[in-house]
C-alpha cells in the first residue's frame, strides 16, 4: 500500500499547502540571496543581521538577543558577525561588567549601506511579489500568521 494512501485528504492537503510553501520560499531566498551578493557582496544571512541592528538601539544588542530574534545559535550569530566587523560594518563590543557578554551595533558606515541594500532588497521582494495582487498579498499575509506551533513567538511585522 502505498504510503499516502494511509493519509486522510486533510493531511495530503496539509501537506501539499506546506510542500508548496518550502518551495516558493526556497526559491524566493534563491533568488533574494543571488542579488544580494551580486550587488552589494553581503549574504541574506549577513542582511538580516544588518536589520536587526538597523533597528536595535544606538547602543546595539546584546548578541544572545541577536540570536534569538534571527532564531539561530549564538555561534551562528558570532560567524555571520565576524566578516561584517571584519568589513567596518559593524562595532562589537565587550561588556566590561561581564566579559561574557557582548553587543553589536551598525557603525555609520554600516547604516549607510544598509539604507541602500534595504531599498534594493524592498524593490527585489515587490518584483518577487508581482505575480500577486496587493490585496492577495495582504490576504497571504493574514493566512500565513494562522499557521505554526501554538506556543511560537508571533512573527514581528517589519
Amino acid at each position: 500500500m502505498p504510503l499516502d494512501a494511509a493519509f486522510s485528504e486533510n493531511q495530503k492537503t496539509a501537506l501539499r499547502a506546506w510542500l508548496k510553501l518550502l518551495r516558493v520560499s526556497g526559491q524566493m531566498r534563491k533568488a533574494l540571496q543571488s542579488k544580494l551578493l551580486q550587488a552589494h557582496d553581503v549574504s541574506l544571512s549577513r542582511f538580516d543581521v544588518l536589520a536587526n541592528l538597523y533597528r536595535a538601539p544606538p547602543e546595539g544588542i546584546r548578541l544572545s538577543e541577536l540570536s534569538k530574534q534571527l532564531m539561530v545559535t549564538n555561534g551562528n550569530v558570532t560567524q555571520v558577525l565576524a566578516p561584517l566587523i571584519k568589513s567596518g560594518l559593524v562595532a562589537r563590543h565587550t561588556s566590561k561588567a561581564d566579559a561574557r557578554s557582548a553587543t553589536a551595533s551598525l557603525t555609520r558606515e554600516g547604516a549607510k549601506r544598509f539604507a541602500l541594500m534595504a531599498h534594493d532588497h524592498a524593490r527585489w521582494v515587490e518584483e518577487l511579489m508581482q505575480g500577486l495582487s496587493k490585496s492577495d498579498q495582504k490576504l497571504v499575509t493574514e493566512l500565513l500568521g494562522h499557521l505554526g506551533p501554538k506556543d511560537a513567538q508571533p512573527a514581528t511585522e517589519e
